[in-house]
């Protein structure tokens, strides 16, 4: 707090200001795919038709699978390090020959919680009706107003999730209202719908629910999430904005961001960056041999801005 003075008395100087540095220490991946001899083919016989539309065909061959096979999956690998790093503030590294490692985030007491669902029998928390996932959302906005001095600015979790708040009794009447009818309860609003959840958080002035439900693909086809959809995510003001600059472009401004993936200088290279390198083999088969490497992690800056409740699935 400021001192009082009288109008000419010198300003008094006050400590207490604090200044702190850390050490990040990234992690390397990389990915390698091949243009094929067949494909090779392919691009040769464009190429053949020598004109300008089997050029740019040809071309476009070769960026698209490029961007597919190397560029996005860096990408991807990107993104799903952020998400772990918020939603369970800890990133697991698997690379070849069985290695892993576990990369821990700071992870403040009290804002990873995990609330039980029970069993499909006897279910309990968000899947048992007569509990109030309201209470806790409520709850934790205002715990992490009194005790951490944060407003809550954003709620993030899966459509799987805000459609289970929006079949849930309690959450209906927050949102649509209920009336009782032969005595039983019956809703008159949106109910079954994700209009009631947001209702229901307009009313109690909880921050929008936003849905994430990105996947990337698997080498062997299946899918996997990004973020862990039963987590519910509330994000906090951090008072820290970023621009964006895309040169000629208008920038784009990000507002209380959380952090930054940090990318560092990748081996063989002088500068940071993300590496992508097209090699072309001329012995049998001929083909386009495709690398890319990065030194990352994501860096949470924030990580009290921050408040996860897990609810699991109920068990059989």
């Amino acid at each position: 707090m400021p001192n009082s003075g009288t109008r000419y008395s010198p300003v008094v100087i006050k400590g207490g200001a604090r200044v702190g540095s850390f050490l990040v220490e990234l992690g390397e991946s990389d990915i390698g795919s091949e243009f094929t001899g067949q494909a090779f083919d392919n691009l040769i016989d464009k190429l053949g038709q020598n004109n300008v539309d089997s050029m740019q065909q040809a071309e476009e061959q070769i960026v698209n699978f490029t961007d597919r096979t190397i560029g996005r999956a860096l990408a991807e690998y990107r993104e799903k390090q952020r998400a772990d790093a918020i939603v369970k503030a800890q990133i697991i590294r698997k690379g070849a020959n069985n290695y892993q490692e576990i990369v821990n985030v700071p992870n403040p007491e009290g804002h990873r919680v995990t609330i039980p669902s029970g069993t499909v029998g006897l279910p309990t928390g968000w899947y048992n009706d007569g509990y109030d996932p309201m209470e806790d959302i409520i709850g934790k906005i205002n715990w992490l107003r009194t005790e951490k001095g944060l407003i809550a600015t954003r709620c993030v979790t899966s459509t799987k999730m805000k459609m289970r708040l929006a079949m849930h009794p309690k959450v209906q009447a927050y949102g649509g209202g209920i009336t009782i009818i032969q005595g039983s309860l019956a809703g008159t609003g949106p109910n079954g719908t994700s209009g009631v959840v947001d209702l229901a958080f307009a009313k109690n002035e909880i921050p929008r629910c936003d849905t994430y439900d990105l996947r990337f693909f698997n080498g062997d086809g299946s899918s996997e999430r990004f973020m862990d959809e039963n987590a519910f995510v509330i994000l906090c003001e951090t008072g820290r904005d970023q621009t964006i600059d895309l040169g000629d472009e208008e920038p784009i401004p990000l507002y209380n961001t959380l952090g930054y993936t940090a990318i560092g200088r990748p081996v063989g290279e002088a500068k940071p960056g993300v590496t992508n390198r097209a090699t072309y083999k001329d012995d049998k088969p001929p083909r386009i041999e495709m690398q890319g490497w990065q030194t990352i992690l994501p860096v949470i800056q924030d990580p009290e801005a921050i408040a996860v409740l897990n609810i699991p699935d109920p068990t059989s």
